[in-house]
């Protein structure tokens, strides 16, 4: 109400006259009339947390532990890398992407010795890529 007459106030002094003071208090009713047919705004609730997944079994078969393995490479699971390359028992005749994962994964917790039993069988190549890696961990190989 006080708008009202601070409205009517402001036209009369300007020499607007009774009729346009009387257009703006129809307009400022209509306004306050649309804003109270709007519903009311919903509250935002977050949606309810997932429950957490069930850790996988301990693979035990050669097969399980490679994909096991791989997997935690993937996710960047290094200290998981490091307890798979140990079930599978590397040597130098295991597969040198496997030896090299191992290796990486070993630099990245900063182990350096285990980093070095699994570089040791590595070709020139791979190992020149461990290195690469590791002294940005430092760890010398």
């Amino acid at each position: 109400m006080k708008h009202l007459w601070i409205v009517l106030g402001l036209l009369g002094a300007c020499g607007k006259g009774e009729e346009a003071g009387r257009e703006a208090v129809t307009n400022e009713s209509a306004e306050r009339d649309h804003a109270a047919k709007l519903p009311p705004p919903t509250p935002t609730v977050a949606p309810p947390a997932k429950p957490a997944k069930a850790p996988e079994p301990e693979p035990t078969t050669p097969a399980e532990i490679e994909h096991a393995r791989n997997q935690a490479m993937i996710d960047g699971r290094d200290k998981d890398v490091l307890r798979f390359c140990e079930m599978s028992k590397l040597d130098d005749k295991s597969n040198p992407q496997a030896l090299l994962g191992c290796t990486l994964s070993a630099c990245r917790i900063k182990d350096a010795d285990t980093a070095r039993r699994y570089a040791h069988p590595l070709a020139k190549a791979y190992l020149d890529q461990a290195k690469r890696v590791c002294i940005q961990n430092q760890v010398a190989l």
